[in-house]
């Protein structure tokens, strides 16, 4: 026992004849923070190849304070600062495929760095872009030599990635250049549209020189898209269905009053409106651009289908644009049934608002739509035409209308005690729109007088005769 407290004893010395022998002197060395990447990789080793666009996260650890931020390089020369522990990085690639370094130190709370900074380095691998045209804007199976086509990009390494769109037109030969910012073009005959039939080839192109696959319109690898030739500086409008042969009388009407003028046409009811241009800005206007006047003609009204009205809507947002830029106007319809309606209605006419008269219900052969200005003729109904309403004309500014053909007052009915207008042109002067609130090929009765009328309108008051065909002119070209 004694043995034991002898070597306590010794050992008790051991410890206290050291402590003295080795004091601390000044304070303990300040170690730099140590910084780690969430993926590590031995000096020179190259992870595994991904995409431009990267998350990368760090951590660091002080021995003897805390880690208030992070150094980060890219070069290894010019750093910046961050109190983050991760961030998204995206890589922009000059080629195909790169690798790219980073450099992370951690900064502690006196400010020391550290001084062997973690570093891995990326290798980067180009995704290439891909496009799809809209399926809901597809290009209608015949149309003028003009075509809006409307498409998305992407790629995997940012949309923003995408340098070009390429076009190319009945080849894939010959591709042309877009900006990658944009992803609506139309295209012309000056952009390589030819009569007959055609397709659009395109593809993205990224900003490392990768492609898409290439990209048809039509969609569907069997067919084309007929182009038609303008022929002619007029353009007639259809706008009736066929079901209740409306659109044979109008083609009798035209056989007789078009007999030596020239007209293209567009049947804007046909196949349920397949003909109809999915985007109306630009490309129904730019065809319309396309004639000197436009004749818009309408059935007398849908009776119980509204889808056999005029189509007032497409007439909205496509003829004061074309009006505007100097086009020529004739319309001819009858009234939709809408109990209210206010000039909105016809934005592209000076008309105030609708008149219900008395000759809502019917005129019947023979009847006669009195002109209202000497040099028109009188017009003589051919056949029964119901729901006949008359406007009331815009009256500001002055002159913004004059009224060609009136309704008037008769004997015969005795509700019919005013005039009701049915016909104007606008303006008096350097007039751009004749406006006909009746089907004009139902007022036949006079097949000499319908000649007439359409001839004063198209050479007195449009100048038909001294226009230049809109095909041998400059116009604005897209792509």
């Amino acid at each position: 026992m004694k043995y034991f407290y002898v070597f306590i004893f010794l050992f008790i010395g051991f410890v206290f004849v050291s402590s003295c022998s080795d004091p601390i002197v000044g304070n303990k060395e300040h170690l730099p923070p140590n910084t780690y990447l969430s993926i590590f990789s031995l000096p020179g080793d190259t992870l595994a190849p991904g995409k431009t666009v990267k998350k990368i996260s760090w951590w660091g650890d002080s021995p003897n304070g805390f880690v208030i931020g992070f150094k980060i390089s890219f070069d290894s020369l010019n750093w910046g600062f961050t109190t983050q522990n991760d961030s998204t990085f995206k890589f922009s690639l000059n080629g195909q495929d790169s690798t790219f370094r980073i450099w992370v130190a951690a900064v502690d709370d006196k400010g020391i760095i550290d001084a062997t900074p973690a570093s891995n380095r990326y290798p980067v691998q180009n995704s290439p872009p891909s496009m799809v045209f809209d399926p809901a804007l597809v290009l209608p199976d015949t149309i003028y030599p003009v075509a809006t086509l409307k498409w998305t990009g992407t790629d995997p390494d940012g949309d923003n990635t995408i340098l070009n769109y390429l076009y190319s037109i009945n080849d894939t030969l010959h591709f042309k250049p877009v900006s990658g910012t944009i992803n609506i073009m139309t295209l012309t005959s000056d952009s390589g549209l030819v009569p007959g039939n055609n397709i659009v080839y395109m593809k993205a192109q990224d900003n490392a020189h990768a492609f898409s696959p290439i990209v048809r319109m039509p969609v569907d690898s069997t067919k084309s898209f007929y182009v038609k030739n303008v022929t002619a500086k007029i353009l007639v409008i259809k706008d009736m269905p066929t079901v209740i042969g409306e659109l044979d009388a109008l083609n009798n009407y035209l056989v007789q009053v078009m007999d030596t003028i020239g007209y293209n046409t567009l049947d804007i009811k046909s196949n349920n409106g397949a003909l109809i241009p999915k985007i109306i800005n630009p490309m129904f206007i730019e065809t319309l651009k396309l004639f000197n006047i436009v004749m818009w003609i309408g059935n007398r009204n849908g009776g119980a289908n509204p889808n056999d009205d005029p189509n007032l809507n497409l007439a909205q947002n496509s003829l004061p644009y074309y009006i505007n830029t100097g086009g020529k106007v004739f319309w001819s319809s009858g009234m939709p049934n809408i109990t209210v309606v206010q000039g909105a209605l016809f934005n592209f006419a000076p008309i105030d608002s609708i008149k219900t008269s008395c000759f809502t219900q019917l005129n019947l052969p023979g009847d006669t739509v009195f002109s209202a200005d000497n040099a028109y003729p009188n017009l003589y109904c051919n056949s029964i035409l119901a729901h006949t309403n008359g406007f009331y004309p815009a009256t500001n500014p002055p002159g913004i209308a004059e009224m060609i053909y009136q309704m008037n007052p008769n004997p015969s009915r005795p509700n019919c005690t005013d005039i009701s207008y049915i016909g104007l042109k606008s303006p008096a002067v350097n007039t751009n729109l004749v406006f006909m609130f009746m089907p004009i090929y139902y007022l036949n009765g006079d097949v000499n007088a319908s000649n007439s009328f359409i001839k004063h309108v198209l050479f007195n008051d449009f100048g038909y005769g001294s226009m230049k065909y809109k095909s041998n002119v400059n116009r604005r070209k897209f792509f």
